[in-house]
């Protein structure tokens, strides 16, 4: 089996199934924020304030070209990461891409939780958070629906992802 690459919006629940997923099937689990992150030695909130955000899709693109695709690795992707540099393509190719498609209220209710921690959303009220994520998703929307498989309002339960991924796998 390929690597496995979760896509999707940030809140999307990408770290935490993708934790669940890795423990399941035996794999790594890796999240490609907190790898840049130790990588740089500063948080992705510094970094972004820092060198900027064009520095941080770059250093996210060589995270991805380093990957062979044999990895036996769950990566949980940055929200903005398949959209830049083409790397959904590259994604496509070097393993199987699962977009966790979730609803924008259901993205507000959980950003609203840990926005301190996001850099892109850390200083936004509640109206700016939910134009942002409506503008956002619009923006990403096609990018993370070119990932081979979709997962509809994925709930935490593990189960429902490896079995989806492995009726994908057989086809």
């Amino acid at each position: 089996m390929k690597i496995i690459f979760l896509v999707g919006f940030m809140g999307a629940g990408k770290s935490t199934l993708g934790k669940k997923l890795a423990k399941a099937i035996g794999y790594q689990f890796i999240d490609s924020d907190k790898e840049i992150s130790n990588q740089e030695g500063i948080s992705i909130s510094e970094l972004f304030e820092t060198k900027g955000e064009s520095y941080f899709r770059q250093k996210e693109k060589a995270f991805i070209q380093k990957l062979t695709g044999d990895e036996k690795r769950v990566i949980a992707t940055g929200g903005g990461l398949p959209i830049y540099n083409d790397l959904m393509d590259e994604l496509n190719k070097k393993g199987e891409t699962i977009y966790l498609r979730v609803k924008p209220s259901t993205l507000l209710l959980r950003l609203k939780e840990g926005q301190k921690k996001r850099p892109l959303i850390a200083t936004m009220n509640d109206e700016q958070l939910e134009k942002f994520i409506a503008e956002k998703l619009l923006e990403r929307e096609s990018t993370y629906l070119q990932a081979q498989l979709i997962v509809e309002e994925p709930d935490q339960k593990i189960e429902q992802l490896i079995h989806l991924l492995r009726l994908h796998q057989k086809n």
